[in-house]
């Protein structure tokens, strides 16, 4: 009984925010390094982790949900690959476990990885979906890519680091550093690359803290229980499965985060994807009916470019990406439309906001509203104007938002 007073104090005092000041983050780190975890300390760890601890706006909160939901996938996978346990850190650190997160370099999935890393590593990447995005499929990419790193570098802070900004990158440190020392190596990474090692610290502590609290966490995304099924041997528009299976938009993208489109693909084989098990059974029995349905619902064909891409080395990769991706791209580097112009639209947190959250509405990533608005690490403050740099035609939808409670602004994130 005491036990479980002491856990219900603690749990109280570290979601309230009132018990982060008081924790000792590198006695919490000495704890962890007897667990395998290897040790690192400066005063940004430090910095970084108390904010974490803070849990402002419920941040931490929702990470630690989706850590409890996805590190059984990762433990099943990294014990494969004998990796440790703080793996699992990483995308926590990274994405927040975010599947359809996508940064300014275009590395996508919860880990997040780049299109030639996960090329390599056996990832799927067409222009209807993006395995990146697929957690199972994406954990077994990154435990592979782990496992080539540390037995280049022998040493998991390098790893951490390497997998984020690269090994080519991290050597050219290591090199004008001329040590392998990493607290060495640390004062010569630029302030943005030294982000991912602080992160997974910060993550690591505060992830283990609040599980030791007894914290259960939030998961904002739903969690209902699945079955695989298969698709037919043609693309599929999304609109057909809604009109005569009533699968709800959110749920359905949620269970297949790694469709980038409308459509169910088909690439030489029936597409497997997963939907809610009640649906699931609804959809063999009327499977045989689709091609029948699709003949009063012609789909609209899609167009694909062929790109080629060079390489820094002067090799060349061949990407097939669809004519939206590469007027989506395309728009980065060549002026706007008046229809694409981007401007400027505030937004002041309210209570529950977190930053995932907000990144999931305003389509940007953590680094780019860190940027924007001047911040470190994942805190929040209530009633701090933040400004994002959005689509002047979404101008409207972005400041509806600012009148939206907490429910309305979580399914919005959720549609994207």
């Amino acid at each position: 009984m005491k036990r479980s007073l002491k856990f219900l104090l603690l749990a109280f005092l570290l979601w309230s925010g009132l018990g982060a000041q008081s924790v000792k983050v590198e006695k919490e780190i000495k704890k962890l390094e007897s667990r395998g975890l290897p040790y690192f300390y400066n005063t940004e760890v430090e910095q970084y982790t108390q904010d974490w601890l803070m849990n402002e706006n419920g941040g931490t909160s929702i990470v630690l949900g989706r850590y409890k939901y996805y590190s059984q996938q990762i433990d099943q996978v990294r014990r494969k690959y004998d990796l440790p346990w703080f793996v699992a850190v990483i995308p926590a650190s990274n994405t927040g476990f975010e599947p359809r997160y996508k940064d300014e370099n275009g590395n996508s999935g919860i880990w997040p990885m780049s299109y030639l890393i996960a090329k390599k590593y056996g990832l799927k990447q067409m222009a209807l979906y993006d395995e990146r995005r697929d957690p199972q499929a994406s954990t077994v990419a990154a435990c592979k890519y782990l496992k080539d790193l540390y037995i280049i570098y022998g040493d998991w802070l390098k790893v951490i680091t390497a997998f984020k900004i690269g090994p080519a990158r991290l050597n050219q440190v290591i090199h004008s550093a001329g040590t392998l020392n990493f607290s060495e190596i640390f004062e010569f990474l630029e302030p943005e690359e030294r982000i991912p090692v602080v992160q997974f610290y910060a993550a690591a502590v505060a992830l283990n803290y609040s599980q030791e609290a007894g914290v259960i966490g939030e998961v904002p995304f739903s969690q209902v229980e699945s079955d695989t099924v298969s698709s037919v041997n043609v693309i599929v528009p999304f609109s057909l499965i809604q009109d005569h299976f009533k699968m709800d938009e959110v749920v359905f993208r949620n269970l297949n985060p790694s469709l980038k489109t409308n459509y169910i693909p088909f690439m030489g084989r029936p597409f497997v994807f997963k939907l809610p098990k009640k649906e699931a059974k609804n959809f063999r029995l009327k499977k045989d009916s689709i091609l029948y349905w699709l003949t009063a619902q012609p789909i609209k064909p899609i167009q694909y470019d062929t790109l080629i891409e060079v390489l820094e080395n002067n090799d060349t990769v061949t990407i097939i990406k669809s004519a939206e991706e590469v007027e989506e791209e395309e728009s980065t580097i060549i002026p706007r439309a008046r229809s694409q112009k981007k401007i400027w639209v505030t937004y002041k947190v309210k209570k529950g906001d977190a930053l995932f959250t907000l990144t999931d509405i305003f389509d940007c990533s953590a680094q780019q509203l860190r940027s924007w608005n001047r911040i470190r690490g994942n805190y929040l403050a209530v009633g701090k104007t933040l400004k994002f740099y959005v689509l002047a035609d979404k101008k409207a939808v972005y400041l509806k938002l600012n009148k939206m409670d907490l429910t309305e602004k979580r399914k919005v994130a959720e549609q994207d």
